[in-house]
């Protein structure tokens, strides 16, 4: 399915979601949305923990809403006002900005979540990826990060198979009645649809070795028996391999209240942020890496300020620390100014 195909359905599906999710809800002001991927996958807990962060006082609300971690997630950050943040995969975004450049060009990069591991669940005769070959295989709804990843991971090891679209949990239900051989989910380990099933169903997952026409294009990545004690066995590695999870939001200036409300809102993720690598908070935010860069993307102006306040502060703060020190004498106190002098000319240009 094409960028362009998806519009409006996309703006359907969301406006449906937002009606439902804020029914009831006393809200202060405008609804922001974040849309994730599958409702029983990682990115929704994700979202959630983001919309979390934002105190109740606040003027605007925030809801964390399903999506497909791809090509719908773009066009509803692109197209749809209330869409303040998504979740996407690394290779959806390149696949649509190959697409129509244009239009991903209005896209700003966010933070990376690090790698999301490819998760293969199959039936107990299907023992690797090449059993499936011309066998059902759910990839996702049609346009998802998970449709297009699994679709390109069969390509590349020349397998056939027969797509099927189906969301999480019909694919679940679809491998427990013998209606399709494996499902492939794209997700942060771990996945909750995959935690809740016991090794009594008599589903597993198949190994993805890192070698040959998957180098280019995936990282290597490992599933263990603590990440899903029913589909592994104990003392079990699982090799994989990964692509990366985004978090992205839109060029909205031509908006300027909706604009202002989502600079506060990523400002208040960045600053948060370490309150979510604690508790019981999904394990991928201890992966989020808010100074990484994406080749050929802009970042977010709200992400980019925020950054250089606080690097700079830092390095304010370590020079001086180092000038206080009486270990260092006039010249070299003198030295480290002219440095950071340097630095924050450097910063400006």
């Amino acid at each position: 399915m094409s960028l362009r195909s998806v519009q409006n359905l996309a703006r359907l599906a969301l406006a449906s979601i937002l009606v439902t999710t804020f029914l009831g809800q006393a809200v202060a002001g405008p609804a922001l949305s974040i849309v994730s991927g599958d409702a029983a996958g990682s990115e929704i807990s994700l979202a959630r923990d983001i919309a979390g962060l934002v105190p109740a006082r606040a003027d605007f609300g925030v809801a964390a809403v399903p999506g497909d971690s791809g090509l719908r997630n773009i066009e509803r950050l692109l197209d749809t006002q209330a869409t303040s943040l998504a979740f996407v995969a690394t290779d959806t975004l390149y696949a649509a900005r190959d697409e129509e450049p244009l239009r991903a060009g209005r896209l700003r990069f966010v933070a990376s979540f690090g790698p999301q591991e490819i998760h293969v669940v199959a039936r107990p005769d299907i023992a690797s990826l090449s059993d499936l070959a011309g066998k059902n295989v759910n990839l996702g709804p049609e346009g998802s990060g998970s449709a297009m990843t699994g679709a390109r991971l069969f390509a590349a090891l020349g397998i056939e198979i027969k797509p099927v679209a189906l969301d999480g949990a019909a694919a679940i239900a679809a491998l427990q009645q013998g209606r399709i051989a494996a499902s492939v989910v794209l997700g942060p380990r771990p996945i909750p649809l995959l935690t809740k099933l016991e090794s009594g169903a008599g589903l597993h997952l198949v190994p993805i070795a890192f070698a040959g026409p998957l180098e280019a294009s995936y990282l290597p990545a490992s599933l263990t028996h603590d990440d899903y004690p029913g589909l592994i066995g104990a003392s079990v590695t699982l090799p994989t391999v990964a692509t990366g999870l985004l978090l992205l939001t839109a060029d909205r200036r031509s908006n300027p209240a909706f604009e202002t409300n989502n600079e506060s809102l990523i400002a208040t993720l960045f600053s948060k942020v370490d309150t979510l690598k604690v508790g019981r908070h999904h394990p991928k935010w201890r992966d989020i890496n808010l100074a990484a860069s994406l080749p050929g993307f802009v970042r977010a102006e709200a992400a980019e300020n925020w950054l250089n306040e606080h690097q700079q502060g830092a390095a304010k703060r370590a020079i001086e620390a180092s000038m206080a020190a009486p270990a260092f004498g006039k010249d070299q106190k003198e030295a480290l100014f002219k440095s950071f002098i340097e630095w924050q000319r450097a910063k400006s240009q």
